[in-house]
Parts: structure tokens; C-alpha cells; sequence
């Protein structure tokens, strides 16, 4: 059974409780290539939560019309929703990470990091990389055995971490 992906805590760092190990989970988004395309779905799934987690001041995005806005929306950078493509794909590719976390039915990840690399020769590519652990605060934690591949494709959280067929 997958906990909601919502109800997973991801730190940076280490935490004051105690945990047992699960596994590492890992997720990587590009807007470049084969994986754009993924890119451009996601951010369009996260929409919402991408403008309400702007407006809540966690992304680096403004509200001023200045040029340094019209050089970003000119380079592609600039997403529509007014956040940057990286302030998007970091928000989404945690998110995801959570999803990989509920599979394994963790509470939290821990040591959170994430990499990513630039190609700013013509455009703003990028290629993100997001890790850590997945723990369990749960003392009768034991391994679950691996999801079927019809467990590990339902239930599909939507942002609000609903059951996308709730209605």
C-alpha cells in the first residue's frame, strides 16, 4: 500500500527522529530532446499547484514587467505561468520524487539533492537531477516486495494529492 505523496516530508538534511532506511529514490527532467516533451506535460499536470506555490512566495518569480522578463519569455526560459523553467521543474521533480517515496510507502526523504547541468549555448537547456532516501518512521517497518507494474502505475496523485479519478 503507497502513502499519499502529499503527506511525505523531504528535508535536505538529516532529521531529529527516528528512521529506518528504505531506498534511494531518484528522478531526472530535461527540457531538451526526448525528455522535453515529458517536461512540457508535467509542467501543464502541475499548473496550479506551480501558480499557487508561486503566490505563496516560494519561487523565485516576479511580478515587474522589467526587460531582464522579456529576455527570459524571448529565451524560452520563462514559463507562462510567470516562474522560470527551472523554478517549475525543480517544483515538479520533487513532487515526482514523493511519488517514488509513496511507492515504497516511506514517510520522508532525507538528504535531498539535486543536480543540474546548463547548456546556455542557443538556448536555455537543462538537464535536472533529483535524489535522496527514503525513510520509514515506522519501528515494524519491513521491506515490502515490489510493486507489480500494475501497483506502481495507480493510484495517479494529482497536486493537491488527490486520487486523480476523485472527484
Amino acid at each position: 500500500m503507497s502513502r499519499n505523496p502529499a503527506e511525505i516530508m523531504v528535508s535536505t538534511g538529516d532529521i531529529k527522529q527516528d528512521y529506518y532506511i528504505i531506498d534511494p529514490v531518484y528522478f531526472h527532467l530535461s527540457n531538451r530532446g526526448v525528455f522535453s516533451s515529458q517536461f512540457s506535460k508535467l509542467k501543464e499536470q502541475y499548473n496550479r499547484a506551480i501558480t499557487e506555490w508561486g503566490e505563496s512566495g516560494q519561487s523565485t518569480a516576479t511580478t515587474s514587467s522589467g526587460l531582464g522578463e522579456v529576455m527570459l519569455a524571448l529565451s524560452g526560459e520563462w514559463g507562462a505561468s510567470g516562474h522560470s523553467d527551472f523554478d517549475q521543474a525543480f517544483y515538479i521533480s520533487v513532487e515526482e520524487l514523493k511519488k517514488r517515496a509513496s511507492l515504497l510507502d516511506a514517510d520522508a526523504i532525507i538528504f535531498m539533492r539535486q543536480d543540474i547541468d546548463l547548456d546556455t549555448t542557443r538556448f536555455q537547456y537543462f538537464y535536472l537531477q533529483i535524489y535522496g532516501t527514503a525513510v520509514s518512521f515506522n519501528p515494524e517497518w519491513v521491506r515490502p516486495e515490489p510493486p507489480t507494474k500494475q501497483e506502481a502505475q495507480a493510484p495517479v496523485y494529482d497536486e493537491d494529492g488527490y486520487d486523480e479519478d476523485d472527484e
